[in-house]
């Protein structure tokens, strides 16, 4: 009888996690994650947040934008917020080197761009190394955290482009005439 109550649980558990897998999306899902580092910390996007990697360049004051936005650039004729996502993460700031780089992001929105220190490369992550980032850690600050993506036995956070930036802050930005902030200059 014991013998038969342990299969039942085993079963049942085995259930509950292939239910909890398909649920999530999980099964079968390969995800291409985009690696960069602020601060000494590695972080991760999902290639299909992203719109384009650029070489840094000067970053042109943004009057009246929400203190998420550092100013704006310009990129093949297109008019960018660039994010502070130094502050988001609650990191201090750095100096530029010739390795710091812009990330132009995709989000439901518009296109935002922001400064991280380097890029490092693309790796794939597929079932077990990909997890939910669990319910009891998830804060206010940390609404931008998408998942979790494992890498050689190391955790990578991947960030969400679209949990950014607060509705409000969005709004604002629409609100603002980017091309015309950026002829004042």
């Amino acid at each position: 009888m014991d013998q038969w109550l342990n299969l039942c649980k085993a079963t049942t558990e085995k259930i509950r996690g292939r239910a909890r897998e398909v649920l999530l999306g999980m099964e079968g899902l390969m995800k291409e994650i985009i690696t960069f580092f602020i601060s000494g910390r590695e972080y991760g996007i999902e290639i299909s947040g992203m719109q384009s990697l650029e070489s840094y360049q000067e970053i042109h004051p943004l009057s009246e934008a929400p203190d998420c936005i550092l100013g704006t650039i310009v990129v093949r004729d297109e008019v960018y917020p660039v994010y502070d996502l130094r502050a988001k993460l609650n990191l201090p700031a750095a100096e530029m080197t010739k390795d710091t780089k812009i990330l132009l992001l995709r989000t439901s929105k518009r296109g935002i761009a922001c400064m991280v220190d380097s890029v490092d490369k693309v790796f794939q992550a597929e079932g077990d190394n990909i997890q939910i980032f669990p319910k009891e850690a998830q804060t206010a600050g940390t609404d931008y955290i998408d998942f979790i993506a494992r890498r050689d036995g190391e955790l990578i956070v991947v960030i969400n482009p679209d949990t950014l930036m607060s509705e409000e802050d969005f709004d604002i930005m629409n609100e603002l005439d980017l091309s015309q902030e950026e002829k004042q200059e």
